[in-house]
């Protein structure tokens, strides 16, 4: 399920006086042994016995999307803290007389559905189901193609300058293949976990880790993520872009599907600063009556801060690049040069090829801190 869209729990027996609904919510497969939540309700009225609970917003308390801005050549293991289990049992209540219908076990993930995703499954089920298939957490479509900043070194990049990683929901025997960008190319394959389902952050661009044999950093690679049983579940293109004069900027954000992705605006950036403050008059000192220092003023000033502010440019894109500003005007977790912030920027011109030939995005930011620390 995705924890920012309302999931709706329907209880609607005949001859129910009432329901009830309890949740087991933990960030591990292993649920608590009693409730972390009961809802009850009585019937709306003699004649209507339906009914609703919406358990998103007690599920999302339970995950935090935590930065880890790291590389790792075989990918990293997902914060277990970036989803949560949820098993929810249905009650039916009959003057005080509780009767369990079912039981059903999500997994959360903190995206969202949007209201025209007719037919999207807003769920993502856990247990042996998850062993034969796979979730990849990026909301670009499969066969998009992203560029990363191309620094001239030997290796792929940590931090700032990493081309980034895609966080994955794969079943055991999952498998990942990258396949170099060359006229003779190299194909590296990563075999997930044959025993267990993971959630992982996995890197877009291959190197070999030990021993370091191979490294596509230079040329960019295909990568493609298959089922345990061979399906293509998804594809996606990464090159290396040289931006001579400019310093690209990244921008980490949670995407509609709840995992973490990585962007660069390669363009002109404008760093800027908003200042705040307090007045209030003070008392005045007088050394005779009616004489007053002049050099003293009658105001002063009391709570003085500031917010950086930033505005990028993401240089000429593709016109599927407008899913991408959408995701992050979207987002509410965004990191920009690795330091949190929240967009500005409240509307947007989506471009078309047909109306504008050079297609450049501009959003401002601002960064979620201010400058004279203020720590509650």
């Amino acid at each position: 399920m995705y924890a920012r869209t309302p999931y709706l729990v329907e209880i609607a027996e005949a001859g129910q006086t009432g329901s009830k609904v309890e949740l087991f919510i933990a960030n591990s497969s292993t649920l608590p042994s009693t409730p972390t939540y009961v809802l009850k309700k009585n019937n709306p009225s003699a004649t209507n016995n339906k009914t609703r609970y919406d358990i998103a917003p007690f599920v999302r308390e339970f995950i935090k999307n935590t930065y880890q801005n790291v590389y790792n050549g075989d990918g990293t293991t997902s914060p277990s803290t970036h989803s949560a289990f949820v098993r929810i049992d249905r009650y039916k209540d009959v003057n005080g007389t509780f009767t369990l219908l079912n039981q059903t076990t999500l997994r959360a993930w903190d995206g969202y559905r949007s209201f025209t995703d007719i037919g999207f499954a807003p769920t993502i089920p856990w247990g042996s189901l998850l062993n034969n298939i796979g979730f990849p957490l990026i909301s670009s479509p499969s066969g998009s193609t992203f560029y990363y900043p191309y620094t001239g070194a030997s290796s792929v990049p940590t931090g700032l300058i990493s081309p980034g990683y895609i966080t994955v929901l794969l079943g055991a025997g999952a498998y990942v293949t990258y396949t170099e960008i060359a006229p003779t190319p190299q194909v590296a394959t990563i075999t997930i976990d044959t025993v267990n389902q993971r959630a992982i952050d996995l890197p877009v661009v291959f190197q070999q880790v030990s021993p370091t044999s191979a490294n596509f950093y230079d040329t960019g690679n295909v990568m493609r993520i298959y089922s345990p049983s061979n399906v293509l579940l998804y594809t996606a293109t990464f090159k290396p872009l040289r931006e001579c004069r400019y310093t690209p900027v990244p921008i980490d954000f949670v995407n509609k599907y709840g995992g973490w992705q990585r962007v660069h605006f390669f363009k002109a950036s404008m760093d800027k600063m908003n200042f705040t403050s307090d007045d209030y008059n003070f008392l005045t000192k007088m050394s005779t009556v009616n004489q007053w220092t002049v050099t003293d003023g009658q105001t002063r000033v009391m709570n003085r801060n500031g917010r950086k502010k930033i505005t990028v440019n993401s240089g000429s894109v593709d016109e599927s690049f407008k899913i991408i500003v959408e995701q992050i005007l979207m987002s509410e977790r965004i990191m920009v040069n690795g330091l949190p912030a929240k967009v500005l920027s409240n509307d947007i011109d989506f471009i078309k090829i047909v109306n504008k030939k050079d297609l450049n995005y501009t959003l401002e930011f601002e960064f979620s801190y201010d400058e004279s620390a203020t720590v509650y």
